[in-house]
């Protein structure tokens, strides 16, 4: 029996994308070899382990990201727990409530993700009056972004102190470079000082899209699972796929196989909080 199948723990997918682009249109997958139907039924469930689901927007063009959510809310998808929806924090004021109110009428929303990682650093203190919306209506936000953002990410929560901020995919550290790097030294300080500010979780998520080179990935991934684990404790560290692009890009790989990785480090004591704990208590408001 592998680790991620064995019995008695709930196994929540804290990252999970689906899209259709007959459906929506989706500018990012032009070319790819994902430019296709990925549908909750297909999603990798770690060998039948897994028994909950978030949906974390998927990239969809702006103008389809309400229909986005739409579509996800009303998906025959048993596993689904919490939605975690698209916003632009540079919309102004107005718009921005009016696209906030339109995603609370649906089932499941808890959150938004305005997805950093392409985004000029220049451009974050500009939402940081979006951050704090999102703070006043009880959502999340999944901070979406690169090792080298950090520091302006750190700069940008700490102006809404009452908003859930979710970190994705560890910061996308430098995996090949390793932790020892000047890279890693740089994103392992930054990650103690994001793991500083309450209400700041981080999802083990998407490190294998990160590396190229299966060698360097099989040396360096668990010293920065440690290291987000050493920080944010596993009360806020939680586990995630990143389905489908993690299972496809860089070195790839099932979800059980990181499930495994994973709990290994974590230890069975812990093993209930970053399964499902840490994600029930940033998502869904209760351990």
């Amino acid at each position: 029996m592998s680790a991620a199948s064995a019995p008695g723990t709930e196994l929540i997918d804290a990252h999970v994308h689906v899209w259709d682009p007959a459906l929506h249109r989706y500018e990012w997958l032009d070319g790819l070899e994902i430019h296709r139907p990925m549908l909750p039924a297909a999603v990798d469930r770690a060998d039948g382990a897994t028994t909950g689901m978030v949906f974390v927007q998927a990239g969809a063009d702006r103008a389809d990201a309400l229909a986005e959510a739409r579509w996800v809310a009303a998906a025959d998808w048993p596993e689904l727990v919490a939605i975690v929806a698209d916003a632009d924090l540079l919309t102004d004021a107005g718009e921005l409530a009016e696209h906030l109110d339109a995603l609370a009428a649906l089932p499941k929303v808890v959150g938004v993700r305005d997805n950093l990682q392409n985004e000029p650093v220049e451009t974050f203190p500009a939402r940081a009056a979006g951050l704090v919306a999102l703070g006043d209506r009880g959502l999340t936000f999944d901070a979406c972004i690169r090792h080298t953002q950090l520091p302006a990410l750190i700069d940008l929560v700490a102006q809404a102190p009452d908003v859930t901020v979710v970190l994705d995919h560890l910061g996308k550290p430098p995996i090949d470079a390793g932790i020892d790097s000047p890279e890693g030294r740089a994103w392992s300080a930054g990650i103690g000082e994001l793991a500083s500010r309450p209400g700041t979780f981080a999802k083990l998520s998407g490190l294998t899209a990160e590396s190229a080179d299966a060698d360097a990935f099989a040396r360096n991934a668990d010293a920065f699972i440690a290291r987000v684990l050493e920080a944010f404790g596993p009360e806020r560290t939680m586990l995630g796929s990143d389905w489908p692009v993690s299972a496809t890009f860089g070195v790839g790989g099932p979800f059980a196989d990181w499930v495994a990785r994973v709990r290994a480090l974590v230890g069975e004591a812990d093993w209930p909080e970053v399964a499902s704990g840490s994600a029930r208590r940033a998502y869904l408001g209760h351990a």
